[in-house]
């Protein structure tokens, strides 16, 4: 039994800041704990990838 993988993807820098914002919102929604810090700290994670991306950017262009 094989298991495909599916084609990477790079994620543009809108859609980082994005998916952190859709984050954020989930991790607002749950109950103390772990899963919504786990959730808060991904969307910091995302959040900070879009500025590096743009910083990367900026540089280049």
């Amino acid at each position: 039994m094989s298991i495909e993988q599916e084609p990477s993807r790079n994620m543009t820098a809108d859609e980082c800041e994005e998916l952190a914002d859709a984050l954020l919102e989930a991790a607002a929604a749950l109950p103390p704990g772990p899963k919504k810090q786990e959730t808060s700290k991904l969307a910091d994670g995302y959040r900070s990838l879009a500025q590096m991306k743009r910083l990367v950017l900026r540089k280049v262009n």
